[in-house]
């Protein structure tokens, strides 16, 4: 039965962000969208994509909700890693080659990756606001961020490095091999040899 409680444990269920799909499965007509969306008792977080007023919105969430292909990388992943304090203008998603979407926005720095590539490396992660969305390791980061066409800031380059290297978690064999993947090597290892 589409009512409002059930509404409300449907968003509850998913993190308080929903699509347009998941409101058609449950039988909530586009009328009863419409009058909840006047109501305030959802909002339109994105196309297809809503949520409860009464939540924080969670953009990496949202915009893999809607991009479900694009995995979050490069600056982005820094971020949610804790390797970088800077927030990114944009979010950084890889998508596999040739992967074309009208709906890219201008919130979105798209980035493409051969097939073989693309899929090496994803992970999940939290975000801060709890919900879960896929990312590339932080190996595979540390290794991709190196890449000149990447055009990732130097400085953030810098400090992800020396923050990586006195962490624990580090992975120094999982990095070599993303950097042989990604054709990183020399850059790597000159990173290693200088902060270790």
């Amino acid at each position: 039965m589409a009512d409002k409680a059930t509404l409300n444990k449907l968003l509850e269920a998913n993190n308080y962000v929903i699509s347009r799909k998941q409101l058609s499965e449950k039988n909530y007509s586009g009328q009863q969208i419409k009058k909840y969306l006047k109501d305030n008792i959802l909002i339109i977080l994105d196309k297809g994509i809503y949520g409860s007023p009464n939540h924080l919105e969670d953009p990496y969430y949202v915009i893999q909700k809607r991009l479900k292909k694009g995995i979050i990388s490069l600056n982005s992943a820094l971020y949610l890693y804790g390797l970088s304090d800077r927030v990114p203008d944009k979010i950084d998603l890889t998508f596999p080659a040739g992967y074309k979407n009208a709906s890219l926005k201008e919130q979105i720095s798209a980035h493409q990756q051969i097939l073989k590539l693309y899929k090496l490396g994803i992970t999940t992660i939290q975000t801060l606001q709890g919900n879960t969305v896929k990312i590339y390791s932080l190996d595979r980061t540390m290794a991709e961020i190196l890449r000149p066409q990447n055009h990732v800031d130097p400085e953030i380059v810098n400090k992800a490095f020396k923050q990586y290297l006195k962490q624990k978690e580090k992975n120094i064999a999982k990095l070599m091999y993303f950097a042989k993947a990604f054709r990183t090597t020399s850059k790597v290892l000159n990173y290693i040899d200088v902060l270790m």
